[in-house]
């Protein structure tokens, strides 16, 4: 009996084992379009919607490597492409050329979001960073 206990407690440790080592990382390009970003934070900073004239800047990526979004005022679209390392380049971003009481905070954004050359990403936050420094934070916008 001492024996069948012992050989259950190995087997049930190996499964377990074996459970967690087949789990297979989610593919970061599908984290990425999978859902609409809705920032957190500038350069370290959490930021609010009043902050921004028309809410919190977004941002949606799509599978065909287009950026899209609200920068807290004016919307705005681009190019993006993610390299295997995580590497990001944000490029041919252009936006509304609207007015608003909090264009500050809005060309901070862009100016950040420019900047990214490399992301992490997991289901709950998307982080991206300029070399190891975190820039811009979102987190996914409640539908």
């Amino acid at each position: 009996m001492k024996h069948l206990r012992n050989l259950l407690g190995i087997t049930l440790f190996a499964v377990v084992l074996a459970s967690c080592g087949s789990t297979k990382e989610a593919d970061p390009m599908a984290l990425l379009t999978s859902k609409n970003w809705q920032l957190q934070s500038i350069n370290g900073t959490a930021v609010e919607s009043s902050q921004f004239g028309k809410g919190l800047p977004n941002a949606t990526f799509s599978a065909d490597n287009k950026i899209m979004g609200n920068g807290g005022c004016n919307t705005y679209s681009g190019s993006y492409n993610l390299n295997d390392e995580m590497g990001l380049n944000v490029s041919q971003v252009i936006s509304t050329k609207m007015a608003c009481d909090a264009m500050a905070t809005e060309t901070a954004y862009f100016d950040a979001l420019n900047k990214a050359n490399m992301v992490k990403i997991d289901p709950d936050k998307l982080i991206l960073m300029d070399g190891v420094e975190e820039i811009l934070v979102f987190v996914p916008k409640a539908e």
